[in-house]
């Protein structure tokens, strides 16, 4: 959201993409992007955000058992939504870091992240 609607953070999450490193959008993140861009902007405009976004190269994967049982542990833990618990469990499974300026995700424990500044 940040990139897309150019709020602050954007220039950390375009040197992320141009970073070269892999990029993971989880299925669950994808689908709150686009309810939210639905919320505000034209259909057409918000398939051509998408599009783009998903031209950049970035990873979409779909569930998995794992990854489902796992949401589910961080999600007993408490303080998460559950698409953030899907979101926080994808992380930890791939040891990844997870780019957020939502501090509920400040609370799962042994998370590597990077707060976008604003």
């Amino acid at each position: 959201m940040s990139l897309l609607r150019d709020e602050p953070g954007a220039e950390q999450v375009e040197d992320i993409l141009k970073g070269g490193e892999p990029v993971v959008v989880p299925f669950i993140a994808m689908m709150e992007l686009r309810y939210r861009l639905v919320r505000d902007e034209p259909s057409e405009h918000v398939d051509l955000l998408l599009e783009t976004l998903l031209a950049s190269g970035v990873e979409v994967p779909e569930s998995t058992p794992e990854w489902g049982r796992r949401a589910a542990e961080v999600k007993a833990v408490g303080g998460l939504s559950l698409a953030d618990a899907w979101i926080a469990a994808l992380a930890l499974i791939r040891d990844a870091e997870l780019v957020h300026k939502d501090p509920e995700f400040d609370r799962v424990a042994g998370m590597r992240a990077i707060k976008l500044v604003g």
